[in-house]
């Protein structure tokens, strides 16, 4: 393949993702992988992940590569290492990590490979993108403010609205993400006098541990009146907990992330709200930001603090709307305009 060649090639596929190219240091016939590390698929989250990554791959003709650790840091770190060697770090990354200590060893293998790459959610507060010269951007969606959403509108449907005693179910203690709902949830309480939190546990994002859990919170609080929890998962296992002691739609649920089943507790009434993260656009977002700064479209240095580590919105559904968001966004593949990586910013990761 001629200079020339080689810079059509890369034109075309960084038009594909819509950003342009100053050199034709990748092309085509690389195939550079596109890889996706998340959890697990049997987390319907988690699964949009690799069907976004799928559709960006479909659509630049580029292989993709799913890793999922099932919730094991050890394998993902393994997966990692694998991968690299399979590619010969022809490859770049989207990674979800388990939890926040993970990032560094990832970004050391990474970084060594020469592997360009995003990160969502788990980073710990002391670990700066900047002094990662490949690790592109650290994205996340507002936490806190997914938190506060679900149990504000909890507080709202519960018996007696914003009065009563709640249960909380935890995700993982050290994932950023649940650390932020929480958050979240502690800044509604202050500001809801009437609603007490009588008891929370952990539950690892896991529906079956959700279930138990719910079962010895209610037994020890029969007079809970609403359940928070820190994702969908995990408020699914809730509401299963509740339907066999006979208290589903009166004792509501809460979660967050959108998964399919959650929309349906939505609208049947045994869950209030959840907040819809795309992992779809995450995917095609990360991988396609990471893509442009191998080819040279995206100069990561010169690329300012505040858009190497940023917060965007999800979306935010309750009874009044979930009809809408599952036509017009969940239950088809949105064709994501990538031209801006920066038009969902809603501020820097501080």
């Amino acid at each position: 393949m001629n200079s020339t060649t080689r810079l059509l090639a890369a034109s075309l596929v960084a038009s594909a993702i819509g950003v342009g190219i100053s050199s034709p240091v990748w092309a085509a016939s690389d195939k550079t992988t596109l890889v996706v590390m998340i959890r697990g698929l049997d987390n319907p989250y988690h699964a949009d992940y690799a069907a976004g990554a799928k559709a960006l791959g479909k659509k630049l003709g580029l292989p993709v590569d799913v890793l999922s650790s099932e919730g094991n840091s050890q394998k993902q770190f393994s997966d990692l290492k694998a991968e690299i060697a399979k590619t010969g770090g022809n490859m770049v990354v989207n990674v979800d990590p388990n939890e926040a200590p993970d990032v560094v060893p990832i970004a050391k293998m990474l970084e060594s490979a020469g592997v360009y790459w995003v990160s969502w959610w788990n980073k710990p507060d002391d670990i700066k993108v900047q002094d990662y010269p490949h690790w592109v951007a650290h994205i996340s969606f507002d936490a806190v403010g997914q938190g506060y959403f679900n149990a504000k509108t909890l507080f709202k449907n519960m018996p007696t609205p914003n009065k009563g005693s709640i249960i909380a179910i935890q995700g993982m203690l050290s994932n950023n993400a649940a650390i932020g709902r929480f958050q979240g949830l502690q800044k509604a309480l202050k500001e809801t006098p009437g609603v007490k939190l009588v008891q929370w546990e952990a539950a690892d994002w896991d529906t079956n541990k959700a279930y138990e859990i719910t079962k010895q919170l209610l037994a020890a609080h029969p007079d809970t009146a609403g359940v928070w929890s820190a994702n969908d998962n995990m408020a699914l296992g809730a509401v299963a907990a509740l339907k066999e002691a006979g208290l589903a739609g009166k004792v509501k649920v809460s979660g967050t992330d959108g998964v399919p089943d959650a929309f349906d507790a939505i609208k049947d009434g045994t869950m209030s709200s959840t907040e819809y993260d795309d992992a779809r656009y995450q995917a095609q977002l990360g991988l396609s930001m990471a893509l442009a700064a191998k080819q040279g479209a995206l100069d990561v240095k010169a690329t300012p603090a505040k858009y190497r580590a940023f917060l965007i919105p999800g979306i935010e559904v309750d009874r009044s709307n979930v009809e809408k968001v599952v036509k017009d966004t969940v239950s088809k593949m949105p064709d994501y305009d990538l031209k801006n990586f920066y038009a969902r910013w809603v501020a820097p990761i501080k």
